[in-house]
Formats: structure tokens, C-alpha cells, sequence
């Protein structure tokens, strides 16, 4: 047998429970693993555990463990910007065939400088806010490290569109890879003793609570909402930086009774799947995880436009992407009461985005030629 292929998977953190892990956690799960040896990075590690990774897939020592003093954290952030190849040679070997930056980091981890290696950069989130004048460093940062890529792999339409807006020459770079779910495993995990069971009319909103997901947003909509549909429920399933904010404000609107923290769940599709819909106001997603569980579940979404809402939303039958916050009150209230549904061919719309189409991109990717990325 030939030699395996060495891959190094690096990104911000693998251990925050985030959809990134768990697409990570996927793919290395299905690669085949006589054909590569793969390592994955992380720059920081959180208290999630890792997700699920085969035997013989090595997590590398991350560059952080913990929150440190505020001198150590300034000097570790200002290494990576300053001396980020001291940084790399301290962290790894210079011994990759392939080398995947697997989420936008900031400053950019760099790629390694011998020209054989193919050097993949995987954007899992919308970067218009690299326009933004306090971005202009990040976006020269990045040029860089895009500019050294063979390939930048999109994970929905919107993120290709914004690639293009703010890198318009590397366009030619730009491949859409949808994100691959296993789903024989997640509605296996479905079928679990959920570990709460939810009230009648509930609404669930999945992902960690912070200003990006719009978690606060949905309280002041969830708001609005109750008062016309008193009998309704929210239940939040993560935790985060805006989780103390949140519960202040539910005391403060007296709606203990009705909105309920359930924290961070390994596995949240048990609870999932006795909602009436799923709720989603991000201000920037790759392509929601949250939301393909929900359609594979047989439940509805309301999301803000963010990656991947436009597509699974299928113009309407699986879900309603809204731009104000009236129109996701009504479009709850349509779900809640039944009004609106699911549209019954769910279950065969959401196999488009199967592992094994994921993978056999990836094959190819990893398998093609330098003549053929160029």
C-alpha cells in the first residue's frame, strides 16, 4: 500500500461544541484512514470535550488550555500576530502533504511555506464585516493566507457571495463544498430519553448564546410573541457570554414560566424533535447545523438570512427566512398554530446534503494535482 497522506486540520478551537467541531468531527470520522494520517490543531480549548474522533486521528497539544492573566494573554496574542511562523514551528512539524485552515481564525494560523503542500482554506461563516474599516488589518491578514491557498472551499451560497465581495481576485480560488451530515446517527440520537420534556407549544433555539447568534434578539421577539400567544414556550440550548444577560432579562420581563436554559446538550435532538419549530436569528452562519437538524426532524425554522437559510428554506417549504422582527412573529405564529407546515417531502430534500457527497468532494480535493488547483 502506498503511503499514507499526512493532513493537518487546524482551527480556532475543537472543544467549544460548535458546528464546526461536529462537521469536523464528521469528515475525519469517514475519511478513510488507510489512505491518511490526519492531525487536527486547535489555537484554544475549551471545556466541551472534543467531539467524536476514530482511533488513530491525533488532537494536536493546543497553543492555549485556559484563560491566563491578562500580561500572558496579551503576549501569546501579539506572538501570533507578529511572529506567527514562531508560533506555527513551536506547534507542529513542517511534515504535511495537505493542510486545511479549517474556520477563519484571527490573525490567521499560516500555512506552511514549502510549495508541494496543497493548502486548502475551509470558510465556514459570511466575511463582509472584513470590509469594515476596524477590519482592514484581519482582511490583510487573511489576503495573505488566502493568497497562498490552492483552493478556498465556501460552505453555502452566501459565503461564496461574500468571498467574492471582499477577496474578488481569488474568485477563481472559490469552491462550494455543502456541509455533510450524518443522519442515520442523528436520528438514531433522536430516538434517546430526551432529558426534559418540552411544553406544549415551544419554540427551541440551538447554538451558543452570544451577540453573533442574535440570542438576545430572540428574547425581545420571543417577547412580542407571548403576549399575543400566551400559552407559548422558548427554550435555549447552549450556553455562552450573554447567558447571565439573558436570565437577568427574563426576570425582569417575568417570564420565568416561560423561557427555560437548558445549557449545553451533547446531544439536543431528543429535545429537538418535540418542538413545534426551531428559531434561528444569527447575524452570520456558514451554514446552520441547527437548522438541517430541525429538517431532519420534521420541524420548521424561522431564520434570519444568514448561510445556508436561502437553500434549506427551499422557497418556503421546510422553512421562513425573515428580515424583520415582525415578520419572524408571524411566521411563529403560523408554525405554532399550525397554519403553516413542513412540507411532507423533507425527509428526501435534506439528503442532499449527505456525508457521502461531502466526502467524494473531499476525495477529489485532497486527490487532485497541484496542475489540476492551479
Amino acid at each position: 500500500m502506498a503511503d499514507k497522506k499526512k493532513v493537518l486540520f487546524f482551527m480556532w478551537s475543537f472543544s467549544l461544541g460548535g458546528g464546526a467541531e461536529k462537521i469536523l468531527s464528521t469528515i475525519v470520522s469517514n475519511l478513510d484512514l488507510d489512505k491518511y494520517q490526519i492531525d487536527i490543531l486547535e489555537m484554544e480549548h475549551f471545556d466541551k470535550g472534543y467531539e467524536a474522533v476514530p482511533e488513530g486521528v491525533r488532537i494536536l497539544k493546543p497553543y492555549k488550555k485556559k484563560k491566563y492573566g491578562r500580561l500572558v494573554e496579551a503576549i501569546l496574542w501579539r506572538l501570533r500576530i507578529y511572529f506567527p511562523y514562531l508560533v506555527r514551528k513551536w506547534l507542529i512539524k513542517d511534515d504535511y502533504d495537505i493542510e486545511v485552515s479549517f474556520t477563519i481564525m484571527n490573525p490567521a494560523f499560516p500555512f506552511s511555506k514549502r510549495k508541494e503542500v496543497k493548502k486548502i482554506a475551509w470558510i465556514h461563516g459570511s466575511i463582509e464585516a472584513f470590509l469594515e474599516e476596524n477590519q482592514s488589518h484581519y482582511r490583510k491578514n487573511h489576503f495573505e493566507q488566502l493568497s497562498s491557498a490552492d483552493k478556498i472551499i465556501a460552505i453555502s451560497k452566501k459565503t461564496r457571495e461574500s468571498i467574492e465581495t471582499v477577496y474578488p481576485m481569488f474568485k477563481d480560488k472559490i469552491q462550494t463544498i455543502y456541509n455533510g451530515y450524518d443522519f442515520t446517527s442523528l436520528l438514531e440520537k433522536s430516538e434517546e430519553v430526551a432529558p426534559v420534556t418540552l411544553e406544549k407549544n415551544s419554540i427551541c433555539v440551538i447554538g451558543r448564546l452570544e451577540d453573533l447568534k442574535g440570542t438576545d434578539r430572540v428574547l425581545e421577539v420571543f417577547n412580542r410573541l407571548q403576549q399575543e400567544l400566551p400559552d407559548v414556550h422558548l427554550y435555549y440550548i447552549g450556553s455562552g457570554e450573554q447567558e447571565k444577560f439573558l436570565k437577568e432579562e427574563v426576570e425582569r420581563l417575568q417570564l420565568q414560566n416561560k423561557v427555560h436554559f437548558l445549557g449545553y446538550q451533547k446531544n439536543p435532538y431528543s429535545i429537538l424533535k418535540q418542538a413545534k419549530v426551531l428559531l434561528s436569528l444569527s447575524k452570520q452562519e456558514g451554514f446552520s447545523g441547527a437548522v438541517v437538524e430541525a429538517v431532519t426532524l420534521g420541524i420548521p425554522f424561522v431564520s434570519s438570512n444568514v448561510g445556508g437559510a436561502e437553500e434549506l428554506s427551499a422557497e418556503g417549504q421546510f422553512g421562513e427566512v425573515i428580515e424583520s422582527d415582525q415578520e419572524a412573529i408571524n411566521a411563529l405564529k403560523g408554525y405554532i398554530s399550525g397554519d403553516k407546515r413542513i412540507s411532507e417531502s423533507y425527509s428526501k430534500f435534506i439528503k442532499i446534503f449527505t456525508v457521502e457527497k461531502q466526502l467524494q468532494q473531499i476525495e477529489d480535493l485532497f486527490q487532485s494535482s497541484k496542475e489540476e488547483r492551479s
